[in-house]
């Protein structure tokens, strides 16, 4: 069987964006490829796409200028005109929006019969954001829309009726296989207006290789990036993106009295207030595997402000390693670190309750290691990335058998 993975890009996010899904896939004998816009990696079997740098930034440009987004962008037209893709049994589609496949393509792309399509997070139900958060607009029809400068695709203009009405346009005419890795995802198909008549749908989570983080000792990592064997370390991923909820997780660690070392990846700006009262540790964007195994091997509490997630795989990832993670309640990354048996979910935007939250545990040794030990347990039972890999398997035969019978 020949399978094509396709994704804006094929090193950041690799553990759930197709690349290590095709990497496992051409281990077990499949012919497996993928198609990215910007490829990072030397892999052979990974397509980039991005040639024009200059051309394809004039085309951003000029969707923001006219308060679109995914629509002039011709790389889903070169995906279908592709060897890979004439070539290939399966074709599995990931995450498609980022300034990568017109909308106007999709029909063509996701319209195939040997097409399966997972879901990522709320963008293509809405007329731009990639999370509503408490509003509902997009299921009637969203305008006058007060977020559209915070959104990955701002807008100069509100322009969310029109990108609404051209997903409904695009979604009524395909009915793909679709993953989707929690059932609070699956919830958004089945109340979206354009997606009430998929039918073919699996819960699939996201899994990761368990045994990796467990062989990472946490005192070497430690002492790795300079840290004391007894400090209590704080990870996070920094990001300025509103809906990622850094600014809470700052307004917190300001009011904590307790020695804490801090521990970043990604690239958003940590105050300076912040970095005059604590040591802190930046390591920006990792791409390679043994740089994040490090990050997790080093960190005793993983903080997870988010304000909505898709699925949360930095939870899991945290849980396997032996962190703690402390999240908000009503977040999809809750349900996943089963707060508050395992989990520590603070009040929703509440920056006092995640004070308390991680000043409990920054005082409780004790207390951080059960719920680590907990986590384990938890990854090791539903998170495996061997399950991961099979149920995609068993998606891949169904559709190539229904392909070979039709």
């Amino acid at each position: 069987m020949n399978i094509l993975e396709i994704n804006h890009t094929d090193l950041p996010g690799r553990l759930f964006n197709g690349y290590d899904l095709h990497k496992s896939l051409n281990k077990l004998g499949y012919v497996a490829n993928q198609m990215v816009l910007e490829k990072f990696g030397n892999d052979e079997t990974v397509f980039g796409m991005l040639k024009n740098i200059a051309a394809h930034t004039e085309m951003r440009e000029w969707e923001r200028e006219h308060s679109v987004s995914n629509v002039i962008m011709p790389y889903g037209h070169k995906i279908l005109q592709s060897d890979e893709y004439k070539q290939a049994d399966i074709v599995h589609c990931h995450i498609l929006h980022n300034h990568f496949v017109s909308l106007f393509d999709y029909e063509k792309l996701l319209g195939d019969k040997r097409s399966v399509w997972t879901i990522h997070d709320s963008w293509i139900f809405t007329g731009d954001c990639l999370h509503p958060l408490d509003c509902e607009k997009w299921k009637s029809g969203c305008f006058d829309c007060s977020r559209i400068e915070e959104s990955n695709f701002p807008m100069d203009i509100d322009n969310t009726r029109f990108m609404w009405n051209l997903k409904r346009e695009v979604l009524s005419k395909i009915n793909p296989y679709v993953v989707v890795t929690t059932e609070y995802m699956k919830s958004f198909l089945e109340q979206s207006p354009f997606t009430k008549h998929f039918d073919k749908i699996r819960i699939i989570p996201f899994g990761i290789e368990f045994e990796q983080y467990r062989m990472t000792s946490k005192i070497m990592a430690k002492r790795k990036y300079g840290f004391s064997d007894d400090d209590i370390v704080i990870g996070f991923r920094a990001d300025d993106v509103e809906i990622k909820g850094c600014k809470y997780l700052y307004k917190a660690l300001e009011k904590i009295s307790e020695k804490v070392v801090l521990l970043s990846v990604g690239v958003g700006a940590i105050p300076k207030s912040l970095k005059a009262k604590f040591t802190v540790k930046e390591l920006g964007w990792l791409n390679n595997k043994e740089d994040m195994l490090n990050f997790w091997g080093a960190v005793d509490v993983f903080a997870m402000p988010s304000l909505a997630e898709g699925f949360g795989l930095m939870a899991v990832e945290a849980m396997a390693a032996g962190c703690v993670v402390v999240c908000f309640e009503g977040v999809t990354v809750a349900e996943i670190t089963e707060a508050p048996k395992c989990g520590v979910s603070a009040k929703y935007q509440s920056i006092e309750d995640m004070t308390a939250k991680l000043d409990g545990l920054i005082k409780n040794k004790d207390e951080i290691a059960f719920r680590a030990s907990l986590g384990k347990r938890i990854v090791c039972e539903k998170y495996s990335y061997d399950n991961y890999l099979k149920q995609h398997i068993d998606l891949y035969n169904e559709v190539y058998e229904k392909l070979n019978k039709s």
